[in-house]
Formats: structure tokens, C-alpha cells, sequence
């Protein structure tokens, strides 16, 4: 048996013409013959040099395919060929059976089970094991890794915010307002803030900067509405969620890297999934806020329905900012950032049942 490749000695990058066959003289011994190369010259010298193997001195790797199989022996030898059925066929005369990888791989069955268990492991991190390690390492997180993103909100005045044109008046009763209900969660260092240019909303920062827009503020009816939704926004610190959103978003895109192996393209793989994952994991941040909200509430025994009329205001309002965008009407709720209002609503409704015969338990300062 002849199975021709090339020789590499192990001290150079230099691959020789070589061929191993099975020697005559031994049962277990094999021939590998190679042709020297001139140093000084492309030229290859034809005389050719003989070493005898032992072949229980040889390290051969497992099949995988029909990749270049390499024999290693000596010190750090090589020899490497394409012909990997002589490999096998080899390897069999000599009584070692074949790779378990290779039999593996060769078998259809094998096959579309294990890329259904790949899959399901990769769903199942998705799912459980990236949110789950996100929550513990925002967690263990210090305080001033949150600090640091104390100047995003310096980015937004420059980028998007405006300065508030609510009266300093209007600004000191809500501050005022909200004022015992922040010295209660003193931990997450809450703080509001007051800001134009964008359209009604709230939104909570990770170094704990609260803001209301001034469109929000005109929009909410009464302070019960207005304290839902410094409730939930104060969920969203106690939670951590912004920093565990940016935690899971780098884990897909470094499984996205692993998998795929290609950096230059990952904008644009990552893009996808981790927008789809993302809209998941926002919306369950956004269910535990809501509910974080409905607890505080009924702690602060106010009406837990003002959380759901605020939410039915604020779906109005954009209704009416949207009322010509079909997109906007016609997404389906894994789409959504947010749940829908009918869910919150809904939530509400099962909060209220249950607090029914209950009292308020004392605030949450942690």
C-alpha cells in the first residue's frame, strides 16, 4: 500500500514530496520516503531519503472529512496527504478502528439529531442562559460601572434633548411630588429631570437619572398617573435593565462572532438576530417594571387603575402621531418594544385582584 503527500521535518516551513508504504520486512513497519531540497535553489535534489516508523509510534489525526490528515511522529514530523481512505485503510490493517467523529458524521441520523440538539442548546442559552447570566453579572456589578454612564445624559442634551419650557413652578411641585418616593429607593441615587424635543415620554438612566419630557407632563391627567409612571421608571433602575440590555446584546453578537467567524461581516449578521432577541428581552424589562410600578402603588395606596389609564393615554397620544403609518398599526406584538396596552391593562387587572384583601407591605428601599 502507497499513500502519497508531503513531509515536513518539523524545524522548517518546507514541504517535500513524499509517499508511505508498508514495509515488507515488518509487519509493523511502514516506509516514508521523501526527495531532499536544495537550500540554495527552488530545485529539488532526487535523491531521496528513507525512514523507517513503527506504526504504534505514530499519532495519526481523526478523519474530519475530507480534510488533509496528518501523521505526526519524530520530533514534531509531519506527514500529510489528501488520501484519507488509505489513511482508514491503513489504519485498519493495523487493527485501529476508525475516528468516532468521523462515524459520526458519516451517518445521516447522526447528523439532523445533532443539529437538532445544537439548536436547541443555542435556543435554550438564547432564552434562559444569556438573560440569566446578564441579571448576575449586573448584579455583582459596582456601583461605578453604573457611575460611568452618569454622562449619558449629557449626550442626549446635545443630541436629541431641549431644555424644559415648564415653568420653574410646575418643575418644583413635581419635584416635590416625587421627592418622598425617591428618598425611599435612595439606593438606585434616583434624580428628575425635566427636558423637551421629544415627544411624551419617561425614561430612566443606569446612574439613575430620571426624565420627563414636557409633553409628558402636559399629557398626564392627575399625580396618581404621573407617579405610575415614576414607579415603573424606577423599576427599571432597581432592575438594572438598561445595563443587563447592553450585556445581553454583546453576548449574541459575540455568539453571533463565534459561530459565524467573521468579524468584518458582523454588523450586519448580529444586526438581525440581536434586534429580534433585543425586542424579546425589552419587553420582558418592560413587564417587570410594570409590575415593579403596580407593587409601589399599591404600597403608596393609590389606585392601581391610574397605571392603566396613564398607559391607555399615552397609546392615544402616538395613535395620533401615527394615525397615517400602516407599518405602525400592523405590528404584530413580537414586534413591539413594549407590551401591548391591552396586556397592560390586563395586568393591571389580575394586580387589583390580587391586592384585593391584602395590605400594603412596607416601601421597598433596596
Amino acid at each position: 500500500m502507497r499513500i502519497n503527500g508531503y513531509y515536513l521535518d518539523g524545524k522548517t516551513s518546507k514541504q517535500l514530496p513524499a509517499y508511505i508504504e508498508t514495509h515488507t520486512s515488518s509487519a509493523s513497519a511502514l516506509t516514508l520516503q521523501f526527495e531532499h531540497k536544495d537550500d540554495l535553489s527552488d530545485d529539488i535534489d532526487k535523491r531521496a531519503s528513507t525512514k523507517y516508523l513503527e506504526f504504534d509510534q505514530l499519532k495519526i489525526a481523526s478523519r474530519l472529512a475530507n480534510t488533509p490528515r496528518e501523521i505526526s511522529f519524530g520530533d514534531s514530523e509531519l506527514f500529510v496527504t489528501d488520501d484519507n481512505d488509505s489513511i482508514d485503510s491503513l489504519c485498519q490493517l493495523y487493527g485501529q478502528s476508525s475516528s468516532f467523529l468521523h462515524s459520526f458524521e458519516s451517518k445521516i441520523t447522526t447528523v439532523v439529531f445533532a443539529c437538532i440538539i445544537t439548536i436547541a442548546a443555542v435556543w435554550l442559552f438564547i432564552s434562559y442562559g444569556v438573560p440569566a447570566s446578564a441579571k448576575i453579572i449586573a448584579d455583582k456589578m459596582p456601583v461605578s460601572i453604573s457611575d460611568s454612564f452618569g454622562s449619558t445624559l449629557d449626550i442626549l442634551d446635545e443630541t436629541l434633548f431641549e431644555p424644559s419650557e415648564l415653568t420653574l413652578e410646575e418643575q418644583q411641585r413635581i419635584l416635590d411630588l416625587t421627592s418622598p418616593y425617591l428618598k425611599e429607593h435612595a439606593a438606585f441615587t434616583p434624580a428628575i429631570n425635566f427636558r423637551s424635543g421629544m415627544k411624551a415620554n419617561a425614561l430612566a438612566l443606569p446612574n439613575g437619572d430620571i426624565v420627563f419630557t414636557d409633553d409628558f407632563i402636559e399629557l398626564v391627567q392627575n399625580d396618581e398617573q404621573l407617579l405610575a409612571v415614576l414607579f415603573h421608571e424606577l423599576g427599571h433602575l432597581k432592575h438594572k435593565h438598561l445595563i443587563r440590555r447592553v450585556l445581553q446584546d454583546s453576548m449574541i453578537t459575540l455568539m453571533v462572532i463565534m459561530i459565524t467567524g467573521d468579524l468584518e461581516s458582523v454588523d450586519i449578521l448580529a444586526g438581525i438576530p440581536t434586534l429580534v432577541l433585543d425586542l424579546s428581552y425589552s419587553r420582558d424589562f418592560e413587564i417587570e417594571a410594570d409590575q415593579y410600578a403596580l407593587q409601589q402603588l399599591h404600597q403608596a395606596k393609590i389606585p392601581l387603575q391610574s397605571f392603566a389609564s396613564v398607559m391607555q393615554l399615552l397609546e392615544d397620544y402616538y395613535a395620533e402621531q401615527i394615525e397615517q403609518d400602516s407599518f405602525a398599526k400592523d405590528t404584530p406584538n413580537f414586534l413591539l418594544t413594549h407590551p401591548s396596552t391591552e396586556d397592560r391593562i390586563l395586568l393591571t387587572k389580575k394586580m387589583i385582584d390580587k391586592y384585593k384583601n391584602t395590605k400594603p407591605m412596607p416601601a421597598d428601599k433596596n
